[in-house]
């Protein structure tokens, strides 16, 4: 009986704390893979960060506490149980190949810490790279072209913007004459093809153009 109640003890020392944490976007700068937030949590208040990224990508994170009772958690995306738990695992993970989705690290104070509202800096760097990119800009420019009637090389592309609801790269299609019309591409969030709106401000309104589909 005594040896349960020492290892209950323990066990609920090295438990996370559980509080409602601050849910934040962590995004990636247009035509770049690697970016690094810094925060600070204290007591039970943790951070959530949400990672979108496509499938068959390459997903690295680096956590870097100043406190030694601070860790960080790594959900796949739709996943209820981590796959990475760093109490354990320690502060990098790694993900080769990636889902389609938003996974999510959660960065937190361990129980025993949080109890006595200990304060954590840290930093969390995430490099995401490879996958669907370039299929998504040929997709971009391929689409862009028709929309517009010109050819593909007339299409200036930007980088690819992952977000929690897909993916956009801003466009400029050159129309010689006409001008050059400013245009984005939206992608769905498992990385298929969505549609272009016109963004040029001196364009009549106009419904989204998409590739029609095949007749029946």
């Amino acid at each position: 009986m005594i040896a349960r109640l020492i290892l209950g003890l323990g066990l609920a020392c090295a438990a996370p704390a559980l509080a409602a944490d601050v849910v934040k976007p962590l995004k990636i700068p247009a035509g770049k893979t690697f970016a690094t937030v810094r925060g600070t949590i204290k007591g039970d208040a943790g951070v959530d960060y949400r990672i979108a990224a496509a499938q068959g990508q390459t997903l690295h994170l680096l956590f870097k506490p100043s406190n030694r009772s601070c860790y960080f958690n790594v959900y796949a995306p739709g996943a209820d149980a981590a796959a990475h738990i760093g109490s354990s695992a320690g502060n990098e993970f790694g993900q080769n190949p990636t889902q389609a989705g938003v996974y999510r690290a959660q960065v937190y104070l361990m129980r025993n810490a949080a109890r006595r509202h200990e304060t954590c800096r840290y930093s969390l760097s995430v490099e995401l790279s490879g996958g669907d990119d370039q299929a998504a800009q040929e997709a971009c420019r391929s689409n862009a072209a028709t929309m517009y009637g010109v050819k593909p090389k007339a299409i200036t592309l930007g980088g690819l913007v992952r977000t929690a609801e897909g993916a956009s790269i801003d466009a400029k299609a050159d129309k010689g004459a006409e001008g050059v019309k400013d245009l984005r591409c939206l992608f769905k969030p498992d990385g298929g093809f969505d549609h272009i709106m016109a963004m040029t401000s001196d364009e009549k309104p106009r419904q989204p153009w998409s590739r029609p589909g095949p007749r029946r």
